[in-house]
């Protein structure tokens, strides 16, 4: 059955010009101030910023009626097509039966109007994407439930649900004191552009000039991180808010949440191929890791046709036993645990513990340049020696540690790294090979770092310095044609 071809709802011109109007409302604040600041009289101020809404405004909502008169959808049995018809026709299609991942998203604004983004992804690692947006809710649940046929109303079974004091958990990323230092950086940028940046520093000066040198270092580094856990607290409800996860019959996950911007997301099971647990040390000291799902088209950033790739993200920062609940209900087996890893050679914890010497010895060259030029700068390098030191000596130490591999009937597990200390959980029906990479100075060392080629997220997966007995167990997984690796 062919059906006419259909027009994007019209309620969309609207959502889009309310929310540009939003940030460019948001946009007018730090720029009025500027002005102000720059000397510029308050009528100029506000003519400027008012223009500059209504020019915004009126273009975003004159490009929106563009796109949606030259934008066509077609569903029938076979495919699902989208057609732009401007100064060039552009088709896009997908045949229906290979969806394999719809997502459904609303923001506040779309959400309010009754409209929702509808994006569809075909089964290949990086095949055929097609976006729709926006369209009437109705609509696009019942698209959702015609491309997944049984699979949008399979029994399930909810695996995992939000819990608000799982917030506390988000200060312990690694992201925290880059929000801090993106923060003060914007703040700057912004004061740059209207040449405020000395009147800043003047003011500031002007208040810590008197203030001990540690001590001032010290409350920077707090207040960078005091302002970063805001923010990672503030994305974790925006991303987070009224998560549920459901593992259908089929295998398949079908995933809600999100505050402002809503998404729901239905991933079809038999493209899982894995799991991975995070576990930096700001969550090993609070007991807490994150999970992310290693699935055909699903990972961070773009595709080869420049569409964004379905987030890996499953679990937020929560306690540990959540996202290992989680991985063991989706995969089906239990996951291996610290004390099941086999440990690798005591080579290979040399080898950190070298790496960290040689880190070591080269930052403190660093810092002996100002310690000869200026004499009485001589504790940098001392300072830097120290820290450098105790710094590369707990990661080599906790790295070593870290470091480990187990081999089931089912999935084989890869465990590697400090500060982004990851588990990769992978089936052993989805590996497709593994290559191996021996540097001089391993071959020394009798040592293999092998990569597992897998055709879910990024494709490959590294497990470093392995014993090469250790090494055969592991390439084996794949089939004894492998074997040849050995030459």
């Amino acid at each position: 059955m062919t059906e006419r071809a259909q027009h994007l709802d019209r309620r969309t011109i609207t959502a889009s010009t309310i929310i540009a109007a939003g940030a460019l409302v948001l946009a007018a604040i730090p720029t009025a101030i500027g002005m102000a600041l720059g000397g510029l009289g308050a009528g100029w101020v506000a003519l400027w910023c008012v223009v500059g809404l209504v020019i915004g405004t009126a273009s975003t909502a004159a490009m929106e009626a563009i796109r949606l008169a030259v934008t066509t959808f077609r569903l029938d049995d076979h495919r699902v097509e989208r057609r732009v018809r401007f100064l060039a026709s552009t088709t896009t299609s997908i045949a229906t039966s290979r969806v394999r991942s719809v997502e459904i998203s609303a923001n506040v604004v779309q959400r309010r109007m009754g409209i929702a983004t509808v994006k569809l992804s075909s089964g290949e690692t990086d095949g055929a994407r097609l976006t729709l947006a926006s369209l009437d809710r109705q609509v696009a649940e019942g698209l959702r439930r015609r491309l997944l046929a049984d699979r949008a109303s399979a029994d399930s079974t909810e695996v995992a649900r939000v819990d608000p004091g799982w917030v506390r958990y988000a200060p312990a990323s690694l992201m925290t004191p880059l929000f801090g230092l993106i923060a003060v950086g914007v703040v700057f940028q912004v004061a740059d552009w209207f040449q405020a940046v000395p009147e800043i520093l003047s003011w500031v000066w002007g208040r810590i000039d008197d203030v001990p040198i540690p001590l001032l270092v010290v409350v920077a580094i707090l207040a960078v991180l005091l302002v970063g856990s805001l923010i990672s607290a503030v994305l974790f409800v925006e991303n987070w808010w009224a998560m549920r996860l459901d593992h259908h019959r089929d295998g398949s996950l079908e995933m809600r949440r999100g505050l402002l911007v809503g998404r729901h997301t239905t991933l079809d099971g038999s493209r899982i191929r894995g799991m991975t647990l995070h576990e930096p040390p700001g969550f090993r000291v609070v007991a807490a890791a994150r999970l992310d799902v290693v699935a055909i088209g699903v990972g961070i950033g773009n595709d080869e046709n420049g569409q964004t790739k379905p987030s890996p993200a499953l679990v937020p920062a929560s306690p540990r036993d959540v996202p290992v609940g989680v991985a063991e209900s989706v995969l089906g087996v239990e996951l291996p645990g610290s004390a099941s890893l086999r440990a690798h050679p005591p080579r290979a914890r040399r080898r950190r513990q070298l790496r960290a010497l040689l880190t070591t010895l080269a930052l403190t060259a660093f810092a002996l340049v100002p310690a000869l030029v200026w004499s009485w700068l001589w504790w940098v390098p001392v300072a830097v020696g120290a820290v450098s030191g105790a710094v590369s000596a707990w990661i080599a130490s906790d790295n070593s540690r870290g470091l480990g591999h187990v081999v089931t009937d089912r999935v084989v597990a890869l465990r590697k790294g400090s500060i982004m200390r990851r588990t990769d959980v992978l089936t052993r029906d989805g590996i497709l090979g593994w290559n191996i990479r021996r540097t001089p100075f391993q071959r020394r060392a009798g040592l293999v770092t092998l990569f597992a080629t897998s055709a879910g997220g990024t494709g490959a997966f590294r497990l470093p310095d392995l014993g090469h007995d250790q090494a055969a167990q592991v390439w084996r997984t794949a089939g004894d044609v492998w074997d040849h690796l050995a030459l």
